[in-house]
């Protein structure tokens, strides 16, 4: 990394997000790439304008999300500038709870439903065909995470459909969070009734009919919330 690289200082000391989102936007701007390494613990606390404990406190966030490794004789070094990947594992350490659940399901229903009527537009058989094999994938296992990436992958063929970049990431980079709560409905508990909601939707897929799906995601949507409520 350049000795000579502009960081804004912080301008309320102690506050660690600031530096942790400034190294982030360095990292997304290309500006820290992958290999560099940081400038020695003192000069950066002075380019920040902040203190050693505080710049130890930043290191060790980033560290976990695994943006940065530390490296005896070497420093502090830029580990990763897939913020995709960054974000999926902070959103994949949240702890499952009715909290949870119902903050993913709500905002997947914005999504989903959101899109639906793109989605509906690009239906054919082939897209069919892939939903269908889903399904049977997901019935034909008892691994509880081999079931839940299936489902995962319905839902993802589904969104890929409306052709919006921004959209596919943000389901992408939830991911691992998604995963967690499909797994409450599966296994002997809950597969037969995830099967049986999954082919709701591919019958309104089939119909094409927008309306009907929605009717159907939205219920598909609140399922699961019974397997945190025992």
């Amino acid at each position: 990394m350049d000795a000579g690289l502009r960081i804004d200082p912080v301008r309320v000391r102690g506050y660690t997000d600031q530096m942790v989102a400034t190294i982030m936007r360095m990292i997304e701007q290309g500006t820290l790439k992958e290999g560099d390494t940081l400038p020695p613990e003192r000069e950066l606390a002075q380019k920040f304008n902040v203190g050693r404990n505080t710049l130890r406190e930043a290191i060790k966030v980033l560290e976990i999300y695994g943006v940065v490794e530390r490296r005896t004789k070497t420093g502090t070094v830029i580990r990763s500038t897939n913020l995709d990947h960054i974000l999926a594992t902070a959103f994949a350490g949240l702890p499952v709870n009715l909290d949870l659940f119902d903050e993913i399901q709500a905002f997947r229903l914005i999504l989903e439903t959101g899109i639906a009527p793109l989605v509906m537009e690009h239906i054919d058989d082939a897209v069919i065909a892939r939903l269908e094999h889903a399904i049977d994938m997901m019935g034909s296992t008892s691994d509880i995470d081999a079931q839940a990436e299936w489902d995962f992958n319905f839902h993802a063929i589904l969104i890929e459909l409306a052709g919006n970049t921004i959209v596919s990431r943000t389901f992408r980079v939830l991911g691992e969070a998604i995963r967690s709560l499909m797994r409450l409905g599966k296994g002997i508990a809950g597969m037969e009734l995830s099967l049986r909601e999954h082919r709701k939707l591919l019958d309104a897929v089939r119909e094409r009919d927008t309306g009907h799906y929605i009717a159907v995601l939205r219920e598909h949507l609140r399922t699961g919330r019974q397997f945190l409520e025992r």
